[in-house]
């Protein structure tokens, strides 16, 4: 960054870049338009690109069940318009003089600041009908896509209008500048804003700062209407010096590079989002786990567009192959550590592989007449890959074989680049010994796939996926099970004893108590469930009972008739309802509750507005006198029951902690279930809940309490256990 600076100093003071620019330095210098308001537009205006990504998507998360496909599409969103920017700052440039890019960029950002603020109301809120990509996008369309149109074109709009009074390579330089900004945005959020702030706040201080931006940006183009279009002829045809001279001259760029200013993006934006699909399937979808590979994303075009001398393609390859082959070996290592030790391997494979990428594109840069044309194909590679990931991968695939598939190719091609490369300390490359080493990459390549097709298609009944995730319907010795992801949501034993309550919901669980307890003190039950699974609470069901099936994945529905018989065996009477728990529950005002079960919280994706003081609040009102609250808690990686006991204590509520042991013999399993009622309610009295724990004082002391504008799911999660 030291140029960048060097060339403000220089501007700053009135010294002209060049002896061809003496008299247009002189008038930036007389007029206060210097390296300094260019680098300030750059700066803010990416610290806004990727300050609303986290934003706009905590705000939308809770409407689609807390599912990682809605950082996916958001991500997909972004990266359209991000293209859409870059195209956009092509044209302009292209074919306007500086007078009319500076009118139509002034227009553009007034009628962006009149859309603000960002944050949609309650109206946008989805009914369960919706095809849920296309209402989510159309909904970040309308909220955040002028703002963000305006945004993503400020990076190479303001290099192309530097570019008239230096066409040197320090101008690319800025684009560095550019991606410290949004990674400074991205590691703030989590650790400055979300802890702090709440989210209708954190979108009217957006809003503000893009107010700021637009003076910022407005300075700067007002400033073009003194450039002439002689003055920008001769810059553009004027020597850019030894020293900075471009990668690639204009003439000399051929087809197969501009294909690999695209696929090279491409391939870097797939890693990354399949990269923090995984990641957040396995654990949580938290803002941090969505920050942390994204900013390692950015971080790689920072180093590699700061300057040629720090891309080292063969240890960089040496590391991301270590990486990949520790992926490979995790069950080797102990259980406690697995979780994080996958995390971090990851994390070093996709900052290795986006290295790899950026640094090559990086590499075969043009001059800067031809700026705006590769930044505006770098960001086409950018947007195919989350057409990739977030459209085509859920529309041909029902599982997740893109990671493995994406993984191997990026193993095949680290293992050539680094075979290819001659020096540990250069960017030298002799093809021709990668060529001799083809056959031994596609072995690397196929290999992993094979193994995992074979692994993952042993006693698989049946997979669909949808925007949700994937559910696999599997055999076991004991039944039929129903996965998602990662995580067990039922099981149906075979014949004869197809109608016992299996996994999380048997005889001996919290839940399974409950039951049994308001059965005997009441002839009829109207039970609500939101969360179907395979419909196993189906299972206690008597004539004289109601049960109210809340389930946001239609697919979810789909597999539970076909595949499993909870449901058509249950001869209570049932009313299903499709959307979301917290949504559904507050269309149904005059629904009143004996028992309300919440099951929505595996470690695939965790709703956190269904556990919040407001949720509470709601569920509170659809229970009926003497009505139960009960709360799935079991989790792998967070801890949630401390949340509800200190909910419940909030809401005036009474709550007991009951864990179940489980017994693999009948097919249930380890689980924990919070019972919320009244204060002194009987059902605390009941010999089967003798065990029900209650909150101590350290626990209430030490959990945290979610409203709808202030959660935050690190507060909950346990990476150790």
């Amino acid at each position: 960054m030291r140029e960048i600076y060097q060339a403000m100093s220089k501007s700053i003071s009135g010294q002209p870049s060049s002896p061809s620019q003496t008299e247009t330095a002189g008038t930036d210098s007389a007029h206060g338009r210097s390296m300094i308001w260019f680098a300030a537009t750059i700066l803010l205006g990416a610290f806004l690109v990727f300050q609303v990504q986290p934003i706009i998507s905590k705000c939308v998360l809770p409407w689609f069940g807390g599912t990682p496909a809605v950082w996916t599409t958001c991500m997909l969103f972004f990266q359209l318009l991000l293209f859409g920017g870059y195209l956009y700052a092509h044209v302009l440039r292209t074919f306007c003089n500086p007078f009319a890019q500076a009118v139509i960029h002034l227009l553009l950002l007034s009628a962006a600041a009149l859309v603000l603020p960002i944050e949609p109301s309650d109206a946008w809120k989805p009914t369960g009908s919706e095809t849920p990509t296309l209402y989510l996008l159309w909904m970040l369309a309308s909220h955040v896509g002028l703002p963000y149109f305006v945004l993503s074109s400020t990076g190479p709009l303001v290099q192309a209008w530097l570019s008239f009074h230096d066409n040197s390579e320090r101008v690319y330089r800025l684009y560095a500048l550019s991606n410290a900004g949004s990674l400074f945005a991205l590691l703030s959020y989590p650790f400055l804003f979300e802890p702090v702030l709440s989210v209708s706040t954190q979108s009217s201080m957006w809003s503000l700062l893009f107010c700021l931006f637009a003076l910022v940006q407005g300075y700067v183009a007002i400033s073009l209407f003194r450039i002439t279009d002689d003055s920008t002829t001769a810059t553009r045809s004027g020597p850019a010096g030894d020293s900075s001279a471009p990668a690639i001259a204009s003439t000399s760029i051929s087809a197969n590079i501009q294909a690999a200013w695209i696929a090279l993006p491409a391939l870097a934006s797939v890693m990354l989002l399949v990269v923090t699909n995984h990641v957040c399937q396995d654990i949580a979808v938290v803002p941090f786990l969505w920050v942390l590979p994204l900013s390692l994303y950015l971080a790689s075009f920072i180093v590699c567009f700061d300057s040629p001398q720090w891309y080292r393609p063969k240890p960089i390859a040496a590391v991301t192959l270590a990486a990949l082959a520790l992926i490979q070996g995790k069950t080797l290592l102990p259980g406690s550590i697995q979780l994080i030790a996958e995390a971090c391997c990851y994390m070093v494979m996709l900052f290795g592989a986006c290295l790899l990428c950026h640094g090559e594109v990086a590499r075969l840069k043009p001059g800067t007449d031809k700026l705006t044309q590769y930044y505006a194909m770098l960001s086409a590679g950018g947007a195919l890959g989350g057409v990739i990931v977030a459209i085509l991968c859920p529309l041909l695939l029902n599982n997740h074989a893109e990671l493995p598939f994406f993984v191997a190719l990026v193993t095949a091609l680290t293992f050539l680049l680094f075979f290819a490369c001659k020096t540990w300390n250069r960017t030298e490359y002799d093809w021709a010994a990668a060529a001799r080493l083809k056959y031994g990459a596609i072995v690397l390549m196929i290999a992993p796939i094979l193994t995992m097709a074979f692994v993952s298609n042993n006693r698989t009944i049946a997979s669909q996926r949808n925007f949700f995730g994937v559910l696999k319907v599997r055999e076991k010795p004991l039944g039929t099970c129903l996965v998602h992801g990662s995580t067990l949501h039922g099981m149906q034993r075979y014949a004869p004893n197809q109608s016992q309550p299996t996994t999380y919901y048997g005889h001996e669980s919290g839940v399974g108590h409950v039951i049994k307890a308001l059965q005997q003190q009441h002839p009829s039950l109207r039970i609500g469930i939101v969360g179907l699974g395979c419909g196993v609470l189906t299972t206690y069901g008597r004539p004289a009972d109601h049960f109210d099936l809340i389930e946001i994945n239609p697919a979810v529905i789909d597999i539970a008739d076909r595949y499993f018989t909870f449901m058509k065996d249950c001869p209570s009477q049932m009313t299903r309802h499709l959307g979301d728990g917290r949504l559904v529950l507050e269309r149904m005002p005059d629904a009143k509750f004996d028992l309300l079960v919440l099951d929505a919280f595996s470690s695939d994706a965790i709703p956190a507005h269904l556990l919040t003081r407001e949720s509470m609040a709601l569920y509170r009102t659809r229970l009926a006198e003497g009505g139960v609250l009960t709360v799935h808690t079991s989790n792998n990686h967070l801890e949630l029951s401390p949340l509800v006991h200190n909910l419940s204590r909030d809401a005036g509520l009474e709550s007991r902690m009951l864990e179940g042991i489980g017994d693999a013999s009948i097919g249930t399993t380890h689980s924990t279930w919070m019972i919320i009622a009244a204060p002194g309610h009987a059902i605390f009295q009941a010999p089967s809940l003798a065990a029900a724990t209650t909150a101590t004082a350290d626990e209430l002391r030490d959990a945290p309490l979610w409203t709808d504008q202030h959660h935050n799911l690190v507060s909950v999660l346990r990476l150790w256990q």
